[in-house]
C-alpha cells in the first residue's frame, strides 16, 4: 500500500499551523488564549487545545485573531502548511522566520531613521528661517555658547568636578 501525502486544508490546516507556530514561538495554549482574550475574543486554554485537536470548529474571525496572536500573516496561516520540527524543511523554515523578523526590524529602524532625519531637516529649516528673519531686523544671531549642553559630568560640562577636587 502506497501512502500518499494529502495536503492539509481548512480547519486541519489551521489546527496544524496553530500547533506548530505556537510551539515554535514557545507559547503555551494558555498564552495563546490570553492573547486572543486581549484581541477581544472570549478564549480559554481548552478552546486552543480543542482547535489543535480538531474537536472544535474554528470561525473565520478566530482564524484571523489566531494569526494575529501568533504574529503571522493571516493569508499564509490559512493557506500554507508550516513545517513541523520532524519535517526536513523545518530548519530552513526557522531560518526564514528569523530572516523575516530581521527584515521587519530593519524596516522599522529605517522608518525611524527617516522620520528622525525629516524632523531634523525641518528643525534646521525653521532655525535658518528664524535666523534670517532676525538678521533682517538687525538682531545678531551668532551664539557664543554651544547649541547643546554637554552631558552631565562629561569633559565639556562646566559644572564637572575633577575626581581629586573633593579632597
Amino acid at each position: 500500500m502506497v501512502h500518499r501525502f494529502t495536503p492539509l486544508e481548512g480547519e486541519a490546516l489551521v489546527a496544524h499551523n496553530l500547533k506548530v507556530l505556537r510551539k515554535a514561538a514557545r507559547l503555551s495554549q494558555e498564552d495563546v488564549a490570553e492573547r486572543m482574550t486581549r484581541l477581544g475574543f472570549k478564549f480559554h486554554q481548552t478552546q486552543v487545545a480543542k482547535i489543535e485537536n480538531l474537536t472544535r470548529p474554528v470561525r473565520f474571525d478566530e482564524v484571523i485573531g489566531l494569526a494575529k496572536a501568533l504574529s503571522v500573516p493571516a493569508a499564509n496561516f490559512m493557506t500554507e502548511a508550516v513545517a513541523g520540527p520532524d519535517e526536513p524543511d523545518y530548519e530552513l523554515q526557522e531560518a526564514g522566520f528569523a530572516l523575516q523578523a530581521a527584515q521587519l526590524e530593519w524596516r522599522t529602524a529605517r522608518d525611524i531613521e527617516q522620520g528622525a532625519k525629516a524632523r531634523m531637516d525641518e528643525a534646521q529649516r525653521l532655525y535658518d528661517e528664524v535666523a534670517e528673519r532676525l538678521e533682517a531686523q538687525g538682531i545678531a544671531t551668532t551664539v557664543d555658547q554651544p547649541l547643546w549642553y554637554p552631558a552631565p559630568n562629561s569633559p565639556g560640562d562646566p559644572l564637572r568636578k575633577e575626581p581629586d577636587a573633593d579632597r
